[in-house]
């Protein structure tokens, strides 16, 4: 694995590469290497600049820390034996290593956490998802099984709706929205707190990690096994690489879930949407008057998956501020990046026409039925339009109209169950159907 020589000071000081021995200098926390990366910075200093000096002490002459002393630096970049053999191993196994000074390192960790962001990200699958964003689902690892039905199925919706899911990859509802949303072709961030090196090995995941629907990450060593303050860390990153948030059921006071939930509202990351609990026990309720909001009766969700700003102007938490100073100077392409919005000529909710027979159940709201069925119509006036000259096939409607490929099969199927599509074979390709062409063009 090829890796830069700054990727490798960052690694060396932040990470484990086997398990902890007796002795062994522990790596600087996000926190420690924040502040240790802001000073180096202030001084104009690259982290590789430690690998090549020839007098640490004179390097860092003025450093001062609680915690972080200049012996303590030493003793990790003088790690790099180790990490050469994790590297190689990481590499055969299909793993890579991302740092903050790489340019597709996730702009959401970096713009939310600040300083908080984890140096070093180690990850399988399609990278360029993490800065998509996403829907984030969360909830415990023992739900019940209608928790968990409802949520397999909202996984499904996430990704009919072309957003990707964003959970933890634990059992139970983690994984159920995983499977979800990847059973309907959708792409899906998984953030792991342990065994990344087995998980993105397993069976469950190989073909969603094949077709690039799938990227699994951690902030913490591939072979770390189950650790509960890892557990309770990785929580934040969830969310901080979402859109919005969905807790599908929480312990008030209790578990993973609860705590990331309450720092979530603390730092108004996202808008959190609660889903309604028949347990008056549960912490879902308790969620909502710390200033969370109900998922009722699936309006809510419209407007959530629809977009970011419309989820913002129906949660009463604020917008998340975009600006944030670095530790280390940052290329141009590692400016702030939003989620994809579709872009023209699909129009955007707003301007989509909506039938007289379907009104907004919430103010400011516009019902997913709404938006499908118009964004439908306008679907057919574009394949109308690309077909003209002759049939096209899905590949070449997906690239023109930049459409994820299960939205536009969804349509594609609809459009020839209703007679408005004709599909030819051998090769296959659509056209719209005779008697429609002059009613849209």
């Amino acid at each position: 694995m090829s890796i830069s020589e700054q990727s490798q000071a960052v690694l060396l000081l932040t990470a484990w590469f086997t398990k902890p021995g007796k002795g062994e200098p522990k790596p600087l926390t996000p926190k420690e290497w924040g502040r240790f990366a802001l000073w180096l910075r202030d001084r104009s200093m690259a982290p590789e600049a430690l690998l090549r000096s020839n007098d640490l002490d004179a390097t860092l002459f003025g450093w001062s820390d609680k915690t972080v002393d200049v012996g303590r630096i030493r003793a990790l970049l003088g790690r790099a034996g180790a990490l050469g053999i994790a590297l190689e191993k990481w590499q055969r196994a299909g793993l890579w290593v991302m740092t903050r000074s790489d340019p597709d390192y996730p702009g959401r960790l970096k713009r939310r956490l600040k300083t908080d962001a984890p140096p070093v990200l180690f990850g399988s699958g399609n990278r360029q998802l993490l800065n998509q964003g996403g829907i984030a689902v969360v909830g415990s690892r023992d739900a019940s099984e209608d928790d968990l039905a409802f949520t397999t199925d909202l996984g499904g919706k996430v990704a009919l709706q072309g957003r990707s899911v964003v959970s933890g990859g634990a059992r139970g509802v983690d994984e159920a929205s995983m499977l979800g949303a990847l059973e309907r072709d959708g792409t899906v961030i998984g953030v792991l707190a342990d065994s990344l090196l087995r998980t993105s090995n397993s069976a469950k995941y190989r073909r969603a990690l094949m077709d690039r629907n799938l990227v699994l990450v951690s902030p913490f060593n591939p072979e770390a096994g189950f650790d509960v303050g890892n557990a309770m860390a990785r929580n934040k990153y969830i969310y901080a690489l979402s859109d919005a948030a969905v807790i599908v059921s929480a312990t008030e006071g209790k578990g993973g879930t609860w705590s990331g939930a309450v720092e979530a509202l603390k730092h108004a990351w996202v808008p959190l949407w609660v889903k309604p609990h028949r347990d008056a026990r549960s912490g879902n309720a308790v969620l909502v008057e710390m200033g969370a909001r109900w998922l009722e009766d699936g309006a809510p969700m419209a407007s959530l998956v629809a977009g970011e700003e419309t989820a913002q102007v129906l949660s009463d938490t604020p917008p998340v501020e975009d600006s944030v100073e670095e530790p280390v100077a940052q290329s141009a392409a590692q400016a702030p990046q939003h989620i994809a919005e579709p872009i023209q000529p699909w129009p955007t909710e707003e301007e989509a026409p909506m039938p007289a027979d379907v009104a907004p159940s919430i103010e400011g709201s516009t019902p997913i039925a709404t938006a499908t069925a118009s964004l439908y119509e306008h679907f057919l006036t574009m394949l109308a339009k690309e077909a003209a000259r002759g049939p096209v096939t899905a590949e070449a409607l997906q690239e023109k109209l930049e459409l994820h490929k299960s939205q536009l099969a969804d349509w594609l199927k609809r459009g020839i169950a209703d007679g408005r599509i004709e599909k030819l074979n051998k090769p296959v390709r659509y056209q719209l159907a005779k008697a429609q062409q002059q009613a849209l063009l």
